[in-house]
């Protein structure tokens, strides 16, 4: 091969290299991007989400409290143990067959409101046991993600880097008889081009890599599928008493939203969840619910959604348990069941 054949195809392969890397450049972006709200990823550190306002320092209760007691239907029966109490002290050395009726009624009462309590907390497990059980699945397939992902930057830079150095190598050589062979300097040039412009492509396509491979998401609902109004299963239903305090606007709200509404709302303008913009996005919502199959839909961006999302929703939920116990203090009665203001 002359030397002005080798020239012409070394610039040939440098020209179908940028355009091989293009394609690749330019798809560094999801394939799932709708139109934005407003403040969707506008917050670099958001705060927690909704307080119960619960204090262990006071004898009233938190309005977030007493208004969870009137959901699971604990108001009437506490009311009337605080009544039957207040008998009981006054007549506290007295035997009469009323007094002994109070108590026995007390006794009942008293079983019946920790009942109320002890199924609402086990409404709270129900729910936390399949979110977790969910985080587990995607912890395993954005585990698999990952390392699949460093794994494939890893070989590019090595490539990357291997390929310099030789082609550098052989550059330098080609230069050392130029002296006497100036035609080798054409040559030496074009293999100093591709020397740079190989690792130039490797890191336009790591740019793409680094995002991880993109798989058709799967259809199996979780449980932010009711959230968004989706079809759901027996396995990922919400117990009433969960259901209604995510629906309820908190008593202590200044603005008159559900905390659903403020879930979402935290969601959207969280810059840790990039792959949530819009809650009326069909295809984000396909895939963050996992209930319709979208052709790469599934990615380590929607997976660290899932897991942001379901990690928060807990989160919340479990604070419940903070307002349960507040609930039990009124029964044994070390608080009134009177809200603070």
């Amino acid at each position: 091969m002359t030397i002005k054949k080798w020239h012409h195809k070394s610039l040939w392969l440098v020209m179908l290299l940028i355009q091989s890397a293009l394609p690749a450049f330019s798809q560094t972006t999801s394939p799932l991007t709708p139109a934005t709200e407003p403040t969707a990823n506008s917050i670099a550190f958001p705060k927690q989400i909704l307080r119960t306002g619960v204090s262990l320092n006071t004898t009233a209760l938190s309005p977030n409290t007493l208004q969870l007691a009137n959901t699971i239907g604990l108001v009437p029966v506490l009311e009337s143990i605080q009544t039957m109490r207040s008998r009981i002290r006054v007549s506290e050395n007295t035997a009469t067959l009323d007094i002994l009726n109070t108590r026995q009624n007390y006794w009942d009462a008293t079983q019946k409101a920790a009942l109320l309590i002890q199924k609402t907390n086990l409404e709270i497990d129900f729910t936390l046991a399949e979110i977790n059980a969910e985080l587990q699945v995607y912890n395993e397939i954005l585990a698999t993600f990952t390392s699949d992902r460093d794994k494939l930057v890893t070989r590019v830079n090595a490539a990357s880097f291997i390929s310099n150095g030789a082609l550098w190598a052989v550059c330098e050589g080609l230069d050392i008889p130029t002296y006497a062979r100036p035609r080798f300097s054409i040559s030496s040039g074009t293999t100093g081009i591709l020397a740079g412009v190989i690792p130039s492509v490797a890191s336009m396509y790591t740019l793409k890599a680094v995002n991880g491979k993109k798989k058709t998401s799967e259809v199996e609902p979780n449980m932010l599928a009711k959230l968004f109004g989706y079809p759901t299963t027996a396995d990922i239903e919400y117990p009433h008493a969960i259901w209604q305090f995510i629906n309820q606007i908190p008593a202590d709200s200044p603005q008159s939203k559900k905390r659903l509404d403020q879930l979402v709302d935290r969601w959207i303008s969280d810059s840790n969840i990039p792959g949530f913009t819009s809650r009326d996005s069909q295809k984000q919502l396909d895939v963050i619910t996992a209930s319709v199959a979208q052709r790469k839909g599934l990615s380590i961006s929607t997976l660290t959604a899932r897991q942001v999302m379901l990690n928060q929703l807990a989160a919340e939920i479990m604070k419940m348990k903070r307002m349960l116990l507040e609930l039990t203090m009124v029964l044994d009665g070390e608080k009134e069941l009177v809200a603070t203001h």
